[in-house]
């Protein structure tokens, strides 16, 4: 794998991490929404710093083993390499994210004893 495929391979596993966390943003922000709670992209940030970084070494990782598991592919599959990784990326993010988030876990949380509330207990 020469150096520009190295980099397009990153870039793209870069990209689809982000495309990810684009989409768990927009989702939490939804959800927070629905329960009347403000969501602060500064404190998902500071609340999933940890699995968000997690996602990017994964990310440089998956990218840096990738020359062991491509040499033996042939060119078809080398000219559709970045769609290959931005797939990668993201489903990467989204397992590391799943298992990871703290988020989800404290917005949950937060849902949970206000519905507490509202029942009575």
């Amino acid at each position: 794998m020469t150096h520009e495929q190295w980099f397009d391979c990153l870039l793209a596993c870069l990209v689809g991490n982000g495309l990810h966390v684009c989409f768990k943003i927009f989702s939490l922000n939804k959800d927070y929404k629905k329960a009347n709670m403000e969501f602060s992209f500064a404190q998902y940030i500071r609340d999933d710093k940890w699995a968000l970084l997690m996602d990017v070494a994964a990310s440089f990782a998956l990218v840096y083993l990738a020359d062991e598991w491509l040499s033996e592919i042939g060119n078809y599959a080398l000219n559709k390499i970045k769609s290959v990784f931005v797939f990668i990326g993201f489903t990467g993010s989204y397992v590391i994210l799943q298992a990871m988030s703290v988020a989800k876990k404290r917005f949950r949380t937060v849902v949970d004893a206000k519905s507490n509330i509202a029942d009575g207990k």
